[in-house]
């Protein structure tokens, strides 16, 4: 049995940044009513009608608070939270060897997947996140068991998840330009016979995929999406596929898209006279209910191509750093009108799932490329991107995003003079995107629940499960690292050849 809602919560005179239509980013003080799991009234004070609490409505004095709505991670990895601190900045396609190995992987423990989802959905609250878009993955292969463990921790914590069912049926080879040049023979030969037959893979992900939808339904707060990895690392009948599904199940379809120079220059060969956005769209994948990640290697035409479909680029700041994989095309991006979030990447890539960090780092990043200082990101682009954009790329813009009667309560509670982050307090919309860190944060809202105060679950035993955790990834990773390095080291030179190359050629 479920616990039932609080009663209602009225926080008097709070300074609120709603994200709203009538409101964006600009900081306002409002009374804000929330009942059962929805916001009921965001009242601005300065107009009549300020709401009535009823009996047994629990009213906060907010006037040294800052309410905002909680920030969506657009994109990310639970599995990374495993292989924190493992890798030194490195091309994504060096990287993925140690982090995503293609071969040697022990199955990882029902009891581990659940404690790594636990850590992954704490550090997101504690980070000003309460939805998350999980392309969550497993290796090596996802299970129904698997998956309702993530749902499980993701329910227990109280967050709000988007969880993918991740497909491939390419083989490693064959998503790296150059392969047959750099690549001994015999790895080429048992990378392309341990791929099985396409079909054979499409229907284990499908059949997989309809017991994670059923799995998902008990859950109010977790829904299910696809997730084809990535135009490179699957069959166009592969994608087509899960495009039509995702569209006929009302679910988001989740890709990476153009991350790293040799994506593009791969796509160049695989795709002759046209880029891979042109390709989804001769294919019919381009829609709303798309999401890719990364999107940095992309055409003016491309930006064109998203924009009219209304698909969604999630944009890793900080992952694109640390992989040295470009910077996206923000203000382009901006002008074609193709629609922004915001995702911190893995733990593996980013090394947390702090979207304050992100939120920072993408009003940073970009000004470095452009002089014309007009055109570098303004707060409110990094602000809505992070929210709104964020709910719509994760599948919840009917439910989150931004402080509306109507939707979910799920909202960050701020204490402006918790830390000098806000004082003097100035402009709070810039100092919650350059300042703060997260040690602001009081209270963490989701579905109108607290789930986290003080930094602490509400719902968990944090204590007890992150000891927990710790104990049961040492023996994990102690058994499995130093065999994953082992390949890295091993192939690390024809790939770092293939990188070269494909910097070095035109495009």
């Amino acid at each position: 049995m479920r616990t039932p809602p609080p009663s209602p919560t009225l926080w008097r005179n709070a300074l609120v940044i709603a994200l709203d239509e009538a409101h964006g980013a600009t900081p306002f003080r409002a009374d804000v009513l929330v009942e059962g799991t929805d916001i009921r009234a965001v009242a601005d004070v300065s107009l009549p009608g300020r709401p009535v609490p009823s009996p047994g409505t629990t009213v906060i004095d907010a006037s040294g608070l800052l309410l905002t709505p909680g920030l969506v991670n657009a994109h990310t990895h639970s599995w990374e939270i495993l292989l924190r601190g493992t890798s030194a900045p490195l091309p994504l396609e060096v990287w993925t060897l140690l982090s995503y190995p293609p071969t040697g992987v022990a199955p990882v423990p029902s009891r581990l997947i659940h404690l790594r989802t636990v850590v992954a959905a704490l550090e997101s609250l504690r980070g000003g996140a309460t939805t998350l878009l999980d392309d969550t993955g497993e290796l090596p292969g996802q299970t129904p068991a698997g998956i309702a463990e993530v749902f499980r921790a993701y329910d227990a914590t109280g967050i709000r998840a988007t969880c993918t069912g991740t497909g491939i049926d390419v083989p490693v080879v064959d998503r790296l330009p150059f392969a047959d040049e750099v690549l001994p023979a015999e790895v080429l030969a048992a990378s392309r016979d341990s791929m099985p037959p396409s079909a054979v893979v499409q229907e284990a992900f499908f059949a997989f995929s309809a017991e994670a939808r059923m799995l998902a339904r008990p859950y109010p707060r977790i829904r299910y999406a696809l997730s084809p990895s990535a135009p490179q690392r699957v069959t166009d009948e592969f994608l087509v596929r899960a495009a039509d599904q995702a569209r006929e199940h009302g679910e988001v379809l989740h890709t990476h898209l153009l991350e790293t120079k040799l994506q593009q220059t791969l796509a160049l060969s695989r795709y002759p006279g046209r880029t891979i956005v042109e390709h989804l769209d001769a294919l019919g994948v381009l829609g709303p209910n798309l999401t890719v990640a990364h999107g940095i290697w992309l055409t003016p035409h491309d930006l064109e191509l998203l924009a009219a479909s209304g698909a969604t680029v999630a944009h890793n700041p900080v992952s694109n750093l640390k992989l040295g994989s470009g910077t996206l095309p923000w203000r382009a991006m901006h002008d074609a009108g193709a629609r922004v979030a915001l995702g911190s990447d893995g733990a593996s890539s980013n090394d947390t799932m702090r979207m304050l960090d992100v939120l920072k780092q993408t009003a940073l990043a970009h000004t470095l490329g452009d002089p014309d200082y007009r055109r570098w990101p303004l707060v409110s682009e990094v602000l809505h991107a992070g929210t709104v954009a964020g709910a719509r790329a994760a599948g919840w813009g009917d439910r989150t995003g931004s402080l509306t009667p109507g939707l979910a309560a799920d909202l960050v509670v701020y204490d402006l003079a918790a830390t000098t982050a806000f004082t003097p307090l100035n402009d709070a919309a810039q100092q919650l995107v350059f300042a703060e860190n997260g040690a602001s944060i009081a209270e963490v809202w989701v579905d109108g629940r607290c789930v986290l105060r003080d930094g602490r679950s509400t719902l968990v035993d944090e204590e007890a499960l992150l000891a927990e955790f710790r104990a049961e990834a040492a023996a994990y990773l102690g058994a499995q690292l130093p065999e994953w390095r082992r390949l890295q080291e091993s192939l690390e030179p024809a790939i770092r050849e293939a990188y070269l190359r494909a910097w070095a050629s035109a495009g």
